[in-house]
């Protein structure tokens, strides 16, 4: 029991101190400090995102913190501004531009557009489901002899556009 009071004024004394400063707790600065908050803005531009399970690298524009890069197949990229899936193609997945925009008709896919690049293709679509908006890219690049996709469903048209411009963007 004196272990616990210990611990609890120990907390409490933190906060308190923590209070008074810019300092958080352990000497940590807090978002609210002056140099915390103008720190990611002199870092807003293009951060390369390096996929190494694929030997992938690509550019998202005004990211200001390192993603979340999952290890799965297809592996996730959470990063600030929006989020995708990058996998190896499979045998089963969509190959030409035609094998995609056939597939995102499960979707009732409405403003379809399509893009056909050097070396692959892009669909982006929206639909509403139960959740309201949703917001589709779906791109199939062929980089260094292997077929990849890399395809997210996001909520705004910004973090369409993110997801997409970093897709378009992967290379070796």
């Amino acid at each position: 029991m004196k272990t616990l009071a210990v611990a609890a004024l120990s907390l409490l004394s933190l906060v308190a101190c923590a209070k008074g400063s810019n300092d958080g707790p352990a000497g940590l600065s807090s978002p609210s400090s002056t140099a915390a908050s103008k720190a990611p803005e002199a870092n807003k531009g293009p951060k390369v995102i390096t996929l190494t399970k694929f030997g992938l690298k690509g550019l998202a524009a005004g990211e200001t913190e390192e993603p979340l890069i999952g290890d799965g197949d297809p592996a996730l990229i959470a990063a600030a501004t929006f989020t995708v899936t990058i996998g190896e193609a499979k045998a089963t997945d969509p190959k030409k531009l035609k094998d995609g925009q056939e597939a995102a008709k499960m979707f009732n896919p409405k403003n379809l557009q399509s893009e056909t690049l050097a070396d692959g293709w892009v669909l982006t679509y929206e639909n509403t489901g139960s959740a309201g908006a949703n917001y589709f890219v779906n791109v199939r690049r062929d980089i260094g002899g292997k077929g990849y996709l890399c395809e997210t469903m996001q909520s705004t048209p910004a973090q369409q556009k993110a997801a997409l411009d970093f897709c378009k963007s992967l290379s070796k």
